[in-house]
């Protein structure tokens, strides 16, 4: 090799294309080395896949001093796996695979021209079956199913080869090559517009692989001897000035390569399986293809008459090398193992046989030289004893004989790649059933390659069929192990309900592919499924470590979090993490965690505007628990509203649940009439979960003292059996008062089944029922005094001197002031209110103590005390006592503007705020508007029905705008709601207003 840059003295225009074309040569060495290292990712890629769970917990609970209450909700937590049930398939990459055909089989066209007459018909008839295994009269072009354009164009590519072969030998090689390259482009264009074929580009390249990997094989072939005859130029590219032999060097290193190609060979066969490295084949290949650049210009002395080196040789090799590599790079980018391994084979084969009898025809032709340290290599291709040519027809024939000797495995390989790619064509196209059959016939060819296994498991899963499924995947791993046959194989699985079996699958995986992010957080999800927490989490946390890429990590995190809420474990959680830069399913669950430990996730803003108006699942679920998140803190649900995606036709899945989140946070933002009439609406549904619903509605209603409507929920609620309805129903009826039927209701319960005298006793609610005061607790006898009217005064006063020390004689004093502002004794509640000293410990109590001076501030109108109330500290939620005492603020600021909204509010907002709805109703009376101060009683006494403040107000308001009928009939309803002496009393002032009234201007 004189000269290494041999190029350097061609012609500028010949060195110029050489250029180009050895640029295109390397980029597709390395496009073939990309396409190897990342083919199962490019091939068959893994997804991300989502599981949406509902877990049951409580944000909120009621405490009333006596029972504690938990407000069942809902939370949805994600966990994600992966899974592959995309082809992968690029059409991109297939357009790009064509052009480079196209491109290089018109250079070859072109270039053959100049070839002698044999050769040149040789090169012809290759480009003959090329265009036949198109299949062009399946594209139906113009409508015309025969073989007409098929004969059309072979016709046009033999007949401008033969002129430029026989008559116009002079036209430069570039206008013959763009002679072709217009035909080919004319085919191209035709296919592409007027074939009515889907994808007829792609249905064109898939059926014509045939020659490219015929010429690939050819190529393969043609550089198998180049790695020993370049260890002989090494060796003996000179002669050595000291006279030694190069005999043995030679043969040692030739053979040492020999014996680990051989090595390849029995790994490949089974026959070994030593832990060593081995060489990979392409990497063979490619190292002979590189080195063969100036081995094919020594080798060019041979037939220098027939072929020149410079330039077309050169271009020759360049171009059959990158019709290699490209078909090599498509290939893999497909996943098209069976013909990954038949180019694996036949790599191997021919440096097996080519490699071998080349070192024979060397040692026998060159043996006494290389003895003497002569300089064999400008002389290699002039033997003296063996001709050249039968180094290629000995080392194909060799080839030959490994082919059959095993049973035809590559050619069997070959043809199941071939198959493959046609049901690449169908799948892509949409015949489905096209692509399973075809993909049957390539795996009758290979029973265990991954690529025919891989995709009929793929279309199982799909309709799925598990079990079929998982034995595909199972046969598609067999001798090709991947992640993504795994992951689908134990999904499958656990679909099938086989978790242990998943589990199996998992640990295999394990073995091939150890510390794999995918199979840890897979096996993970499926120790999660088995109810196996602490394994799971393990899973989960090895996945996270071992993940390279964020998103990986943070879908583990993301896993770790959904386990945690699940199973209620007490984890820490910030209140000031920055959720923001994080994917929705983490956000999701760790707002779920969040509201599992109560903690209101205050730096978390939704911005609505970067909602997208059509949810899936991952958002929805976010947007849920956040809105369950947010009700923590009491805020109002305005700037960070989901209810406007509830009205999207797209939505309708999440309607129900939505409505029911929104629900939630109105309420506790003190917007009852807009939360109550929505989970009125849930309720109503018919829906599997009418009864959550009115349960959650009967314990909402419980919170605001409107028992008789709570009871209606409760009964519900036991009617569609829901959990813990029957117990609410019993305590729900103390609350009311109707302590006999409660009584025997909670008897009913234990009929018919034996129950412990023991245990009964030490159940301070039965005991409680039975009258049986002696053993309760303080909060029971507050209870029982609080709550039984039949109580006399004696009775009274030996159980209020017993909590003498109790708090909950304090909550009973306050009671008593509940009932003073009732019955509007403001001043007697005022003193009662001054005269209670709460401990500090007592929060609750100190709490509704200020609730109480807040609103006897405002219904007494005591300007000069509004000192004494902590406003920061007034309850929004059962009742909005901060609303009312804003308002009460604002109006005595004269802040008229703000006043009448706020007021607007506390008249509307919630109607069993009795005495905010009456204040608000009072406002708007003196101000003149007398028809929102009815409108608010009407729609009070509507929804908080036979509450007599509320019907009271009702009624007179009724009165003074001269709407007697109305009145009259409300009256009537008071005489059966209210004892003798209270409807007395009432209809004293009734009677007053009705002699004194003037009908008031609406």
């Amino acid at each position: 090799m004189s000269h290494i840059n041999f190029w350097k003295q061609w012609h500028k225009n010949y060195r110029s294309a050489y250029y180009l074309l050895l640029c295109v040569f390397i980029l597709s060495l390395l496009c073939s080395f990309y396409s190897q290292f990342s083919s199962a990712d490019l091939a068959y890629p893994l997804e991300e896949v989502r599981k949406t769970q509902s877990i049951d917990l409580s944000i909120h609970n009621i405490y009333d001093f006596v029972f504690e209450l938990d407000v069942p909700t809902r939370n949805y937590i994600i966990f994600q796996g992966f899974l592959s049930l995309s082809s992968g398939f690029n059409d991109n990459i297939s357009y790009i695979f064509l052009t480079i055909i196209f491109l290089s089989f018109s250079l070859l066209l072109a270039a053959s021209t100049y070839f002698s007459r044999l050769w040149f018909i040789i090169f012809q008839s290759v480009f003959v079956v090329w265009v036949i295994t198109m299949k062009l009269q399946y594209l139906k072009l113009f409508g015309v199913d025969s073989q007409l354009f098929t004969f059309l164009i072979i016709g046009l590519l033999l007949i401008i080869g033969y002129v430029f072969h026989a008559f116009k030998t002079g036209v430069s090689l570039l206008f013959r090559w763009f002679s072709f390259g217009f035909v080919l482009s004319i085919l191209l264009v035709l296919v592409y517009w007027k074939s009515p074929v889907a994808d007829p580009v792609i249905f064109l390249t898939h059926h014509s692989i045939i020659v490219p990997v015929l010429l690939s094989f050819i190529f393969i072939f043609n550089v198998s001897y180049e790695i020993i005859l370049h260890i002989l130029y090494v060796l003996a590219g000179k002669r050595n000035q000291d006279g030694s032999s190069n005999l043995w060097h030679f043969v040692i290193l030739s053979l040492l390569y020999l014996v680990y190609v051989s090595l390849t060979f029995a790994r490949n066969k089974l026959i070994v399986q030593w832990d060593i490295v081995y060489l990979d084949e392409f990497v063979l290949l490619a190292i002979s293809a590189v080195l063969g650049i100036w081995g094919f210009r020594k080798r060019s002395e041979l037939f220098a008459k027939q072929l020149p080196f410079r330039p077309l040789g050169g271009y020759l090799y360049l171009l059959l090398g990158v019709i290699t590599f490209s078909t090599i790079a498509w290939i893999f980018a497909n996943g098209n193992d069976p013909l990954v391994e038949t180019f694996e084979d036949i790599i191997v084969f021919s440096h097996l046989g080519f490699g071998s009898f080349f070192l024979i025809y060397v040692i026998y032709n060159f043996v006494g030289l290389l003895k003497e340290g002569v300089g064999i290599y400008p002389v290699v291709f002039k033997p003296v004893n063996i001709p050249y040519y039968l180094v290629r027809l000995v080392g194909f024939a060799i080839v030959i004989i490994l082919i059959l000797q095993s049973s035809y495995l590559p050619y069997y390989q070959a043809v199941s790649g071939y198959y493959n790619s046609l049901a690449d064509y169908y799948a892509h196209s949409g015949n489905r059933d096209a692509a399973k059959t075809t993909y049957k016939i390539a795996r009758q060819y290979a029973f265990t390659n991954h690529k025919s296994n891989f995709a009929i498991g793929q279309m199982e899963y799909e309709e799925k069929k598990w079990a079929e499924a998982s034995s595909y995947f199972k046969q598609a791993g067999w001798k090709k192990p991947t992640v993504q046959a795994y992951v689908n194989r134990a999904q499958a699985q656990l679909n099938a309900g086989l978790y242990f079996e998943a589990l199996f699958t998992m640990n295999d995986a394990q073995k091939d592919f150890p510390d794999n992010v995918y199979v840890l957080n897979t096996t993970g999800l499926i120790y999660e499924q088995l109810n196996q927490t602490d394994s799971s989490y393990i899973y989960f946390d090895a996945a996270s470590r071992a993940a390279g890429v964020q998103l990986d990590q943070e879908i583990a995190d993301a896993n770790k979090l959904a386990l945690l809420a699940k199973n209620k474990v007490n984890e820490e959680v910030s209140s000031d993490i920055d959720l923001g830069e994080k994917s929705v399913p983490y956000q999701a669950n760790y707002i779920a965690l969040a509201n599992q430990k109560r903690i209101s996730l205050d730096n978390f803003r939704l911005d609505p505007t970067t909602i997208s108006p059509n949810l899936g699942y991952n958002d929805f679920s976010m947007l849920f628990n956040y809105t369950l998140n947010k009700s923590l803190t009491h805020k109002p649900f305005e700037e960070d509203t989901i209810l406007w995606l509830a009205k999207r036709n797209e939505n309708e899945d999440f309607y129900k649940s939505i409505n029911y989140a929104a629900a939630v946070r109105q309420n506790y933002a003190g917007n009852q009439k807009e939360a109550f009439s929505k989970i009125y609406e849930l309720e109503n549904s018919e829906i599997s979960d009418a009864g959550f619903y009115y349960f959650t509605h009967g314990l909402w209603l419980y919170e605001q003292g409107a028992y008789e409507l709570a009871e209606e929920k409760f009964q519900e609620a036991e009617r569609l059996k829901v959990s813990g309805a029957s117990t609410l129903r019993v305590i729900n009826l103390i609350r009311a008062g109707r302590l006999y039927e409660a009584a025997k209701y909670y008897q009913n319960q234990f009929e018919g089944n034996v129950v412990d005298a023991a245990m009964l006793e030490q159940d301070p609610l039965f005991q409680f029922l039975q009258g049986n005061t002696a053993q309760l607790p303080e909060s029971f006898l507050y209870l029982w005094l609080s709550t039984n009217e039949s109580l006399q005064e004696v009775e009274k006063d030996s159980l209020i001197s017993e909590l003498e020390r109790s708090p909950f004689l304090k909550l009973y004093q306050l009671d008593r002031v509940e009932e003073k502002i009732e019955n509007k004794q403001l001043s007697k509640a005022w003193d009662i209110l001054s005269s209670i000293q709460i401990a500090e410990t007592e929060k609750g109590l100190i709490e509704l103590k200020n609730n109480l001076t807040a609103l006897l501030v405002v219904m007494s109108d005591r300007k000069t005390e509004t000192d004494q109330v902590k406003q920061g500290d007034l309850a929004v939620y059962p009742k909005n006592y901060k609303l009312l005492f804003e308002a009460y603020l604002a109006k005595l600021n004269n802040d008229s503007l703000a006043a009448d909204k706020l007021m607007w509010r506390l008249g509307d907002e919630n109607v069993f705020f009795e005495n905010g709805v009456i204040i608000a109703s009072e406002y708007f009376r003196n101000k003149g508007e007398q028809e929102k101060a009815y409108n608010f009683l009407v729609e009070a006494a509507r929804l908080n029905v036979n509450n007599t403040l509320i019907l009271k107000e009702y009624t007179l308001q009724a009165l003074r705008m001269n709407l007697g009928s109305y009145a009259s009939e409300s009256l009537e309803e008071l005489r059966l709601l209210l004892t003798d002496e209270e409807f007395e009393r009432f209809e004293k002032v009734y009677e007053e207003i009705k002699i004194n009234n003037t009908p008031e201007a609406w």
